[in-house]
């Protein structure tokens, strides 16, 4: 999607060149019909010098006096001519035609006609015929001139503007930019205490920014508050729910004891109620730490060493080496009660079904890679995929990987990730690797 600064930079410069161009094409416009204005009032000022100078000779033959003709018109090929056509179809030239004609139609006493015609070498003359009576003699005088230095003119005069206009586009255009750029830095602390909302570092967003989006990070903080309040309540819900399932689960315990049964059977049975108890204390510990604030952030460097301590005292008695891989020091934009959930239960599937060794090694990349190994007999891979299929229970799958790995893929889903098992090529038991999503932008150094 464009940003909003892309679009209002390029709907400015639109409309600037928009309204530039109109003003060039008026301006251009306005210049070649004032030159042409201005030839024209010439013309006729030497139209009205020429007729002065009409008038007969000794002879009785019409002519132009010597000394009231301009000079210019003297020149071959100046660019300025006449032509006098009299009634009797007599016919003066001007001498810069040379050897040239230039058409002439009569026009009556009076009659002003403007036209552009070809003139000598190709040139393109404005000229301007008329009717005259002089001395009871009609005659049509046509006056043209050149208008090839004008022409010349006007495209000097279109290119400096030209490059005046483009000039002032492009200046109004980054000067808009540095205030709509000056104007969006009070966004950035919006933004970024958005991304640390968005990460777990913060809770509310407490610069609201300019008043145009007040509006909109006013919504954003209740609809976080919301948020926060229903999560709040969920865990209590679950908190308690764990709690009111302790006592009856321990007379149950009790009155198991106490029935007429078989050894093994009641074994069985106290195993499985064990189990249950185990996962209340577990969510009974999950709502008493989610109780305290905002989710802290998954530090691998720091959190990975200490629950890998803490495994290895629950099996200190089978000896194992639970080896770690080099782990990055970043925080990651993670919940840390859902990483040690994800990880541990990850490490005690593992330690269950190891003969000596295990191994962890957590990667990030675009992602976070967790992959957690052993060097027990692994899984069979029709088994595997009985592991990881969609909808089983979790009181359906064997101990061990199983359960381990039901509340693992559960947590891979809600973060939107992949878990895969496979044999391990170093020490040749299960594999497990997870891999989460990150956001760009959202690793602590």
């Amino acid at each position: 999607m464009r940003s909003l600064e892309r679009r209002l930079v390029v709907g400015l410069a639109v409309a600037l060149l928009t309204l530039f161009g109109f003003l060039f094409w008026a301006s251009v416009t306005a210049v070649r019909s004032l030159s042409e204005a201005y030839v024209l009032t010439r013309l006729e000022h030497d139209a009205e010098a020429l007729v002065a100078a009409v008038g007969p000779n000794p002879r009785g033959k019409v002519r132009l006096r010597e000394g009231r003709i301009t000079p210019i018109y003297e020149q071959p090929l100046s660019g300025h001519y006449f032509v006098l056509r009299f009634d009797d179809a007599t016919t003066l030239r001007s001498r810069s035609l040379w050897d040239e004609v230039l058409p002439i139609s009569p026009l009556d006493v009076g009659a002003v006609e403007v036209r552009q015609l070809a003139g000598p070498g190709g040139q393109q003359l404005l000229a301007r015929s008329a009717g005259y009576a002089k001395g009871g003699q009609g005659f049509t005088l046509l006056v043209a001139e050149d208008l090839a230095p004008m022409t010349q003119q006007i495209q000097r005069f279109q290119f400096t503007v030209l490059g005046l206009l483009a000039l002032a586009l492009l200046a109004i255009v980054l000067v808009q930019r540095y205030i709509l750029r000056r104007g969006f830095l009070a966004l950035d602390q919006v933004r970024e205490e958005m991304q640390e909302v968005a990460v777990g570092t913060r809770q509310q967003v407490e610069e609201l920014g300019p008043s145009e989006i007040r509006p909109l990070t006013i919504e954003v903080n209740r609809l976080l508050r919301q948020l926060q309040q229903r999560l709040q309540r969920s865990r209590q819900a679950l908190g308690n729910l764990a709690h009111a399932l302790k006592s009856p689960l321990s007379l149950l315990v009790h009155d198991i004891e106490s029935l007429p049964m078989g050894a093994d059977r009641r074994r069985r049975l106290s195993e499985r109620l064990a189990r249950i108890g185990q996962l209340i204390e577990r969510e009974l510990k999950r709502a008493r730490s989610a109780s305290d604030g905002p989710g802290q952030r998954f530090a691998p460097a720091r959190h990975v060493p200490e629950l890998v301590d803490a495994v290895s005292q629950l099996y200190r008695e089978r000896g194992l080496e639970i080896a770690v891989g080099q782990l990055p020091e970043p925080m990651l934009p993670l919940d840390y009660e859902d990483m040690l959930e994800l990880l541990g239960n990850l490490l005690d599937n593992a330690c269950k079904w190891a003969n000596r060794r295990v191994r962890v090694d957590v990667v990030v990349n675009q992602g976070l890679k967790l992959i957690v190994s052993d060097d027990g007999p692994g899984v069979a891979e029709a088994a595997r995929a009985g592991l990881l299929r969609r909808g089983s229970r979790l009181d359906e799958q064997e101990p061990g990987h199983g359960l381990g790995l039901a509340i693992v893929k559960d947590l891979v889903a809600d973060y939107q990730g992949k878990l895969e098992l496979r044999r391990s090529s170093d020490l040749g038991g299960l594999e497990v690797c997870v891999q989460l999503p990150l956001r760009n932008g959202q690793i602590d150094h």
